[in-house]
């Protein structure tokens, strides 16, 4: 049966030495993989391909304390052969000098739509000065800013500066800019739709999640009572997990059976019906 072609609004990439050996040994301590897979340019246009994805995120990720770093010419090259297929999320680190204006020089050069930031993987408070600076760059470059604010697998991660609710203050004070928090929030899935509710420039992708059943059921419940279902999008964290098969278990969710069920509407809505111009334009 042919698979209806969707928007994966998380996918990475990354050469192996981009990742450094914390993310390259976690990933084989975890899931057998190094750097939890393979994701160079080649593989990531030939798994795009063969899962039907339509269109597609690029994220980068830039972690000083853990030796990772993707380069924003590398995601903006790769951009730039797939243009009206992808947006690029590129990456800096807060805690290192000149992040701000390496942000606005990769915009700039690279056409970036997006930055992602992650207070418990690069180390910082997400209301440092440091970071209000990358906030403030982000908000004049017109891109919209995407936090890891979730769990980490790392054992020299900051889950004190994870926790969904401390964006709060920078969304209030950025209300132009909007903001996207990678994994629901992951497992704060009932601050993460406070948040959404409260401030209707907060979005949330569901990647990673649908392995995570009960995880997602209930993050899903919430945001059905809470009315945010429009602002969540479906992403499968390539080469984490394959886009195709993400898919799947996510539409799964609708078949649980439970007092209280996940509408199949529900998930064929955020699956399908999520276009890049809900945050920004490719």
């Amino acid at each position: 049966m042919a698979h209806r072609r969707f928007v994966d609004w998380h996918t990475h990439v990354f050469r192996p030495e981009h990742c450094g050996p914390v993310w390259t040994d976690r990933g084989t301590e975890l899931v057998g993989r190094a750097a939890f897979g393979e994701a160079d340019l080649t593989e990531h246009a030939r798994v795009m391909e063969a899962a039907g994805v339509e269109q597609f995120a690029l994220i980068g990720l830039q972690i000083a304390n853990m030796g990772m770093f993707v380069p924003n010419d590398y995601l903006g090259g790769y951009l730039a052969e797939n243009k009206g297929r992808a947006i690029a999320v590129g990456s800096v680190d807060p805690t290192q000098p000149g992040a701000a204006d390496a942000l606005r020089q990769a915009v700039r050069e690279w056409g970036l739509h997006g930055v992602k930031l992650s207070p418990p993987y690069q180390g910082f408070h997400p209301h440092c000065d440091e970071a209000y600076e990358v906030y403030r760059a982000a908000a004049d470059s017109g891109i919209f800013m995407m936090f890891h604010q979730a769990s980490v697998f790392s054992p020299d991660g900051y889950l004190e500066y994870a926790y969904p609710a401390l964006l709060d203050k920078v969304a209030r004070e950025f209300r132009d800019t909007k903001m996207l928090l990678a994994h629901f929030g992951k497992p704060w899935m009932n601050e993460t739709v406070e948040l959404m509710m409260k401030n209707g420039n907060v979005y949330a992708d569901v990647s990673t999640l649908p392995i995570k059943t009960w995880q997602m059921y209930n993050g899903l419940r919430l945001a059905i009572e809470g009315h945010v279902t429009d602002r969540l999008v479906f992403g499968s964290d390539f080469p984490s997990f394959n886009p195709r098969d993400a898919a799947d278990d996510f539409l799964a969710i609708a078949d649980l059976e439970m007092p209280l069920p996940i509408p199949r509407s529900v998930v064929e809505d955020i699956l399908y019906n999520r276009p890049f111009d809900l945050i920004t334009t490719p």
